[in-house]
C-alpha cells in the first residue's frame, strides 16, 4: 500500500486510516479497526505489516457501501499530512460524497407518436371546399390519408364502421377524422336531406375502447364542420374551450368502466364546429373559416401540445366573429379526454 511506504499506515499505527473512513462515512470499517487494535492490545498479537491480510473484509469496495452511495458524485479531495523527515506530498483520494442525489427532471408524459404513418386520417368531405387542403396537411404531419367526397349518410356509416375495424389501427399510434357536412345541432346529414341524420355521438362510440379495441390507449381525433340550419341558434355554444368528458349523451350503463384498464371514452379530442348553412347557399362557396385556421395552426406550430394550439385557434375564430355578421360566425366548442400531452409531429 502507498501510505504504508511513506510510512502514515502500519499494523500499529491506524489513526490516519480510522480519520479517513470517518471523513467518508465508512463508520462501518472504522468501527473493525477499533476492534482490531482493541483485540491486538488484549492478546499482545505480533503484527505484520501486511494490514489487509490482517483485516481481510475492510475493502471500499464494499457492495453495501456501494448501494448506500449510488448515484452519489465523485470528487478528489488531499490529504496532506506534515511529518518530521517525510517528504510532504498530497495523497489523492477518491471519494464518492454520501446521499442519494435529487431526482431529475421528468417531463410530462406524452403520447408515443413514432409509428410510420402516424396513423390513418380519414376525411369526409360532404361540402367539397376544403379536402385538398386537409389533405396535404395531414399528409405533411405523417398520417395515410382517406379521402371520401359527397357522402349519403348511409355511406357515411358504412366508411366509418369499416374504418373503424381496421387492424391496421394497431400498429399506428393515432387516428384522426375530418368531417364536413350539412347537419343539426346533433347530426350531419351528408348529401342527404335526411330529418334525422347521422348522431354525432353514434360515430363517437365508433371508435371507444369497447368497439375498436386497435386504439386502446391511443389518442382519437375529431375535427367537424357542421353547417347547421336556421333554426339552430349558435349562441348557444359558446368559444371556449370545455374541457371534460367527450361524451354528454351516454345513458349510465354505458358509462361503468369496464375491465379495461383503459376507460372506453379515454383518449379523445372532439373538436366541433358550427356555422349557419346559408354560408354554402352563397354564390361563391368559402372554404370554412375553422378549417383554414386549424391547417395553419397545424402547418406552422405542429410541434407544439394540440390543445394549446387550440386554444389559439378559438382565439382566432374568435377575432374572425368580431369582425362579421351573425351568419358568417363560427361557433367552436372543444371537448377531449385526453390523459398525456399530445404533440402530432416531433420531426
Amino acid at each position: 500500500m502507498e501510505l504504508e511506504k511513506l510510512s502514515l499506515v502500519a499494523p500499529d499505527q491506524l489513526d490516519l486510516l480510522e480519520r479517513c473512513l470517518k471523513t467518508i462515512h465508512r463508520i462501518d470499517l472504522k468501527t473493525k479497526i477499533q476492534k482490531y487494535k482493541q483485540s491486538a492490545q488484549a492478546t499482545g498479537t505480533n503484527y505484520i505489516n501486511a494490514l489487509q491480510a490482517s483485516l481481510p473484509n475492510l475493502s471500499l469496495k464494499d457492495p453495501s457501501y456501494n448501494l448506500r452511495l449510488q448515484n452519489g458524485r465523485s470528487k478528489e479531495q488531499r490529504l496532506v499530512v506534515r511529518q518530521p523527515d517525510i517528504q510532504r506530498e498530497p495523497v489523492k483520494t477518491s471519494i464518492q460524497e454520501s446521499g442519494a442525489s435529487l431526482p431529475r427532471h421528468i417531463p410530462e408524459e406524452r403520447y408515443r407518436m413514432q409509428s410510420k404513418p402516424l396513423g390513418i386520417c380519414l376525411i369526409i368531405d360532404c361540402i367539397g371546399n376544403d379536402t385538398e387542403l386537409l389533405q396535404n396537411t395531414f399528409t405533411s404531419l405523417g398520417y395515410e390519408v382517406r379521402c371520401f367526397l359527397l357522402l349519403s349518410m348511409e355511406n357515411i356509416i358504412q366508411i366509418l364502421r369499416e374504418v373503424a375495424h381496421m387492424p391496421r389501427h394497431q400498429d399506428y399510434d393515432s387516428f384522426v377524422c375530418v368531417l364536413m357536412s350539412r347537419g343539426n345541432s346533433h347530426s350531419v346529414f351528408g348529401v342527404d336531406p335526411s330529418p334525422s341524420g347521422l348522431p354525432l355521438d353514434h360515430i363517437r362510440r365508433m371508435f371507444m375502447g369497447d368497439t375498436c379495441p386497435y386504439l386502446v390507449g391511443k389518442p382519437k381525433l375529431f375535427f367537424i364542420q357542421n353547417y347547421v340550419k336556421t333554426e339552430y341558434h349558435p349562441e348557444d355554444c359558446g368559444i371556449l374551450e370545455v374541457d371534460g368528458p367527450a361524451v354528454n349523451n351516454v345513458d349510465s350503463k354505458a358509462r361503468q368502466p369496464g375491465p379495461c384498464m383503459v376507460h372506453r371514452e379515454a383518449d379523445f379530442l372532439w373538436s366541433l364546429c358550427r356555422a349557419d348553412v346559408s354560408l354554402l347557399e352563397r354564390p361563391s362557396i368559402s372554404p370554412s373559416v375553422y378549417l383554414q385556421f386549424l391547417a395553419k395552426k397545424l402547418w406552422q406550430e405542429r410541434r407544439r401540445p394540440l390543445v394549446e394550439l387550440h386554444i389559439e385557434l378559438n382565439n382566432s375564430v374568435y377575432n374572425w366573429n368580431r369582425g362579421v355578421s351573425d351568419k358568417e360566425r363560427y361557433y367552436v366548442s372543444l371537448q377531449h379526454t385526453l390523459r398525456k400531452e399530445l404533440i402530432l409531429s416531433c420531426n
